[in-house]
């Protein structure tokens, strides 16, 4: 297939689907029609001011904690955590509640 097919046939396939935007998307993209159709979505995202550096790291940024994710044709949709920092781990819905845990165990921990 050449690219300016594979072009329309994703402009064919944004106008046959119809589908709301997944709950929580802040943006959404076009569709993809590669494989299985789908698209990228962004959600809610919050973001942590990152104060302290104690020299271990040149350039410590703030820590930007989003939910990310596709949604496919048939409307469902798959949803990722994305921890942006110096290091930035995409992890699972469970895994981000285990890390939620233990960063308030963490915290509480920290404060005595």
């Amino acid at each position: 297939m050449t690219t300016a097919r594979a072009r329309d046939c994703g402009t064919d396939l944004a106008m046959a689907l119809d589908l709301a935007a997944p709950i929580g998307a802040t943006r959404v993209d076009e569709w993809e029609s590669i494989g299985a159709a789908f698209r990228v979505f962004d959600g809610p995202q919050w973001r942590i001011t990152h104060i302290a550096n104690h020299g271990r790291c040149a350039d410590i940024g703030d820590i930007v904690v989003s939910v990310i994710g596709r949604q496919f044709a048939d409307g469902r949709a798959e949803r990722e955590i994305i921890i942006d920092g110096a290091c930035t781990p995409v992890i699972t819905p469970a895994e981000a509640r285990t890390l939620g845990r233990a960063l308030i165990a963490a915290a509480d921990a920290a404060d005595g």
